[in-house]
């Protein structure tokens, strides 16, 4: 009886014990399976498709995602409704932990307190590795991580049409290039000398129809504290929107079609378009589709402007995983990924000291030698919404229903109500 009882008791003893490990097992299992939930919100890049940006995104940031236990959803956004999915995300509280911002919307997320200070993540030998990071620094503090740095907006010429017009030298000022549309206009029929998107739904647009021009005038567009809009403290404004308007009115040069164009890149791959003015990283894209093509950095009026991106990275300040966002800024913009990036997706200039040059060959001498009249939009008070006015008051005058300096004018009175 007293070795049933002993043996009833071992038996138990080792039940228990199995339960207990077992349930420790599970539980433990339990544990390891649960990831953290984090999301990431970027804007497209890839030339063909969004799917393409989907799919590169996914598999380049997978290895990071399953070494940190974390479901990594990317969402990419059109760049029509960027900003209006960021105002309604964060509004709402469902914002990324890590997005992709560019200037004209920092002001705002600033003050309302959106975006965490970046500074504290990151140390000294990380920030000296990268090229840009003070230009992260903004409003008195580290608010974004300088991603997309570059990709200046030139004015692309198509050599072959040039050629059938007899032009033998690229224009370098805003009368030469007018002479040599009209000499593309009677000497090719059926090319448009030069094409501009003026139905593109996004405010990048003026980056490519209005800024550069502007800043070839002279001008400025908000004080140096970011607080008033500048654009009538010279005539510079109103010196570029007559150009943009005699362009369409004057020469017809900019024809009614290009009224409902949204986007130029397809027409000047097709060797329809004589010259159109696009970001730097669309040049792969032109060669590729056999464009024999040059560019023209600037042209002239008082002095030349290009315009660049200095878009940037940025955390969520209601992240719950900060530490994690961190990581995972950095794992993107990791010379590793960003060459990646920079061959497969878009070419831009690097980013890092521990990344090689992989734009094209071509742009390199601009990027060091014509860096003086380069310009980033100004981080400003209310500026996403007063720049898209501005768009929508030009796209009026390059319809006839209003004059340039009532498309300037009307802006700055906008501009008064919104600041």
């Amino acid at each position: 009886m007293k070795k049933l009882f002993t043996l009833l008791i071992v038996a138990l003893l080792f039940t228990s014990n199995f339960i207990f490990a077992n349930g420790v097992s599970e539980a433990n299992t339990s544990k390891e399976v649960k990831k953290t939930e984090m999301l990431l919100w970027l804007p497209p890049f890839a030339s063909s498709s969004d799917a393409l940006d989907e799919q590169f995104w996914s598999e380049t940031l997978k290895p990071w995602a399953d070494e940190n236990n974390v479901d990594l959803s990317i969402e990419i956004t059109p760049w029509g409704g960027y900003e209006e999915k960021y105002l309604t995300g964060f509004a709402s509280g469902e914002g990324p932990d890590v997005g992709y911002m560019y200037m004209q919307m920092f002001y705002d997320y600033i003050q309302m307190g959106a975006l965490e200070d970046l500074d504290k993540y990151f140390t000294q030998a990380e920030k000296d590795d990268y090229y840009y990071y003070e230009q992260g620094n903004m409003m008195g503090g580290q608010y974004c991580l300088p991603f997309i740095v570059g990709n200046a907006r030139v004015l692309y010429a198509n050599q072959d049409i040039l050629d059938q017009a007899g032009v033998t030298k690229l224009p370098e000022t805003w009368d030469e290039f007018i002479d040599v549309c009209l000499q593309i206009k009677k000497n090719v029929p059926g090319v448009m000398p030069l094409a501009q998107s003026w139905a593109d739904p996004s405010i990048g647009l003026l980056d490519d129809n209005f800024f550069p021009y502007f800043w070839q005038a002279g001008g400025q567009i908000y004080n140096d504290e970011g607080t008033q809009l500048a654009l009538t403290e010279t005539d510079a404004a109103y010196v570029a929107a007559n150009f943009l308007h005699d362009l369409r009115f004057k020469y017809d040069i900019v024809d009614e079609a290009q009224l409902g164009m949204t986007i130029a890149t397809d027409d000047f791959k097709q060797g329809k378009v004589g010259f159109v003015c696009l970001g730097a990283n669309k040049a792969k894209g032109f060669t590729d589709a056999g464009i024999n093509w040059s560019f023209i950095p600037s042209l002239k009026k008082e002095t030349k402007g290009i315009w660049v991106a200095s878009d940037s990275l940025i955390m969520n300040s209601s992240s719950e995983n900060k530490e994690l966002a961190a990581s995972l800024m950095k794992y993107i913009t990791s010379a590793d990924t960003m060459t990646k990036f920079h061959t497969e997706i878009s070419p831009f200039t690097p980013i890092s000291k521990s990344e090689k040059y992989n734009d094209n060959p071509a742009f390199k001498e601009m990027y060091e030698n014509d860096t003086p009249y380069f310009h980033t939009l100004p981080v400003a008070k209310a500026s996403a919404t007063i720049f898209d006015n501005l768009c929508k008051n030009l796209q009026l005058m390059m319809m006839g229903e209003l004059s340039p300096e009532e498309a300037i004018d009307r802006t700055v009175e906008y501009s008064k109500n919104v600041l």
